[in-house]
């Protein structure tokens, strides 16, 4: 006999939820946000728009290769493309094996608690009775000695003093770039005496993204599981090993890209390299050869456009935006590479 079962699908038919109508306090602030992001759009869009109408036609090969003069009908941006393009490979070069170096030891070595320190500065002590019971002396013994004094006394300030460093860190990105230009012209120009030149330009940029490079490369190694670190040296692999050849070559595409945008950010700077000596004209043109950065004047992108906006002539107002329309361009391919970095080698765990 056939009975009345109502179907599986009538019965788990979802009826759809009642939209709940919005507060009007949530109404409002919606529309202030939206508000203020289309006005930022709009201003946005008015500068870009008019920097592209004024230097549009400016924007010759001409433009590209000819060096800086005071004549605008012969002015380029050749000396400020070069010296831009030096400043970076300082920069870079300083940056990243310090940068690197120091996200890595704090991410995962200076995390290691008093209690850790103490144990190791134990094993070696051991290790320092052992050579005496068996005889051993000259250099090797005196080391030693000098080993287990500098692991007891690191055991007791190293947790304080690492953590006093993370917090330094953490400020010192926020402070003022005119402050880190101070800071490179007391210590290269002053102290280590150094020329007023590119070398001295990106050192100090180099310090500038210092604490970025620093955080964002600690956020990449702290993305990767530490399951896979416990994994290796569970198969015997030092704590060394195990960071050295499976957790930083896992982090790299994300250390990568928080470098890139900081250097994002050096390459469009302009106070710090005024404080430490850039130039707008000269007769030299750069060498894009990093070695002879202490002899060559300081040019750069931003110092040769906030030059031409400062004069009256129309015409140097067109050559600052054409500067302006490089220098955004520049700055987009280099954030480009970074999301391209970020979307191909980055891994979902």
């Amino acid at each position: 006999m056939a009975t009345d079962v109502p179907r599986v699908a009538d019965s788990a038919a979802v009826r759809p939820l009642r939209r709940k109508r919005p507060r009007p306090a949530d109404a409002l602030f919606h529309a202030a946000v939206l508000s203020a992001v289309l006005i930022a759009l709009s201003v946005l869009a008015w500068l870009g728009v008019s920097i592209v109408q004024s230097g549009w036609a400016t924007l010759t090969w001409d433009f590209l290769t000819d060096p800086v003069s005071s004549r605008a009908s012969r002015a380029g941006f050749n000396s400020a493309l070069r010296g831009s393009l030096v400043l970076m490979l300082l920069t870079f070069a300083v940056a990243i094996p310090v940068g690197f170096a120091a996200a890595i030891y704090l991410e995962k070595f200076a995390a290691i608690g008093r209690e850790q320190l103490l144990s190791t500065a134990y094993a070696r002590q051991r290790r320092l009775h052992e050579m005496e019971a068996d005889g051993t002396g000259g250099a090797a013994l005196v080391l030693r000695r000098v080993g287990v004094r500098a692991a007891f006394a690191w055991s007791r300030i190293g947790p304080p003093v690492n953590r006093a460093v993370e917090v330094n860190i953490s400020n010192l990105a926020a402070v003022p770039s005119i402050i880190y230009g101070l800071l490179g012209l007391a210590i290269f120009v002053t102290f280590i005496g150094l020329q007023k030149s590119l070398l001295a330009g990106g050192l100090t940029l180099a310090l500038l993204v210092l604490p970025i490079v620093i955080i964002s490369s600690r956020e990449a190694l702290r993305a990767v599981p530490v399951s896979i670190e416990q994994g290796a040296m569970a198969l015997g692999a030092t704590r060394w090993q195990a960071v050295s050849r499976q957790v930083v070559p896992a982090a790299i595409p994300g250390m990568l890209t928080g470098t890139i945008l900081a250097m994002s950010r050096a390459l469009g700077e302009s106070a710090p390299l005024i404080v430490v000596g850039g130039v707008a004209f000269g007769t030299q043109v750069p060498s894009v050869n990093p070695l002879d950065a202490n002899e060559t004047p300081l040019f750069a992108m931003p110092l040769q456009i906030f030059d031409w906006t400062d004069r009256p002539q129309e015409a140097f107002q067109e050559l600052a935006a054409a500067g302006i329309i490089v220098l955004l361009v520049v700055l987009v391919l280099m954030n480009a590479v970074a999301i391209f970095l970020r979307a191909k080698y980055s891994r979902r765990w």
